[in-house]
């Protein structure tokens, strides 16, 4: 993978916090293992928005996304 462009797929991890996740170093390297053009990312989201958070991951193309505490409940 060169960098991310127009035609990498996003995917993503939502919580809050989620900056101490490790999920997106594993993940990335899984997709540069396999010749991916796909980039995992941390997306912080407040409780408070986490419904405006999901539409805005549909509205943007998102191929999907984890998602941690708290929001797993």
């Amino acid at each position: 993978m060169n960098g991310i462009s127009g035609t990498t797929t996003l995917v993503g991890i939502i919580g809050w916090p989620v900056g101490q996740s490790l999920s997106p170093r594993m993940q990335n390297a899984a997709f540069v293992a396999l010749g991916l053009d796909w980039v995992y990312v941390p997306l912080p989201t407040p409780p408070d928005r986490l419904d405006e958070a999901v539409r805005g991951l549909a509205a943007l193309g998102f191929a999907g996304a984890n998602v941690t505490t708290p929001h797993k409940l």
